[in-house]
Order: C-alpha cells, then structure tokens, then sequence
C-alpha cells in the first residue's frame, strides 16, 4: 500500500503485484494541516495559550523542541493521537502490516516516524520533496 501523505489530504492507493489499483484509491481529508488544527486546539484547551505555528511545526518535524515540557508533551500527545487516526483509517481501507508494506511519501511522513508505533520492516519512509515519480517507483518495487 502506498500512502502520501500532504498538506491537506492523505492519498492511498493499494498496489497489487507491482500494479496500482484504480478501485482502491482514495483520499482522505487528514494531512498535516488538520494535525496542526488539532494541536492548536489541544493547546487552547489544556492551556488557554496560542503557540506559534513554527513552534507546532517543529515539533511535528522534529519530534521535539526546546518549549517547556507541558507544551511539548501536549503536542506529542496529540501528534501521537493523529497518527493513531492515520493508522486507523488505513485499516480501514484493507492496510494489514502482516499481508503488506506500506510506503509513506510526502512530508507526513515525519508524523509517522517521530509518533508512529510501527514495525519499521514493515512501513518504508520517503524522503519529503520527491515529485509524483515516487509513485512510480514504488509501485515498481512491490
């Protein structure tokens, strides 16, 4: 299974003996953005506190930030909440880490790898900033 996943949406596609199939393509409106959104909202609740946006994207990047431990362990924790939902909705559409791969592209690949609970055999991380080539690739080496 391939899973880009961007700014704005998360596109996944099953791909069968080296082949995609266009009956199993979807996307799912659950980017990065809306885990932003999700922070935020964790932050305003927990806190009653805006934080920058660049702070929150550090974080999300990086896994961490040099913030004070009760923002950073919100962000986290939240993170980790929204990957949880990225996994959930990938079973949903048939993902089974013991029947499959799953190749991760796009810059939502970060959230996978710094809050993911994941067999790292298993699921096969892109680098961000390739094009729409990936796919190809990928899909060639299943």
């Amino acid at each position: 299974m391939l899973c880009d996943i961007g700014n704005g949406a998360m596109n996944i596609m099953t791909i069968s003996n080296g082949k995609p199939n266009p009956q199993k393509c979807f996307t799912e409106k659950y980017g990065t953005y809306q885990c932003m959104l999700a922070v935020r909202e964790q932050l305003m609740r927990k806190f009653g506190t805006a934080i920058d946006d660049q702070v929150i994207k550090e974080v999300l990047r990086n896994g961490t930030a040099e913030i004070g431990e009760k923002y950073l362990t919100v962000i986290q924790d939240s993170a980790r909440q929204y990957v949880a939902g990225i996994m959930r909705r990938l079973r949903e559409h048939e993902y089974n880490p013991e029947l499959m791969k799953l190749y991760i592209v796009g810059g939502g690949g970060c959230l996978i790898r710094h809050f993911g609970t994941y067999d790292p055999s298993r699921v096969i991380r892109s680098q961000p900033g390739n094009d729409q080539r990936r796919y190809l690739r990928h899909g060639q080496g299943i």
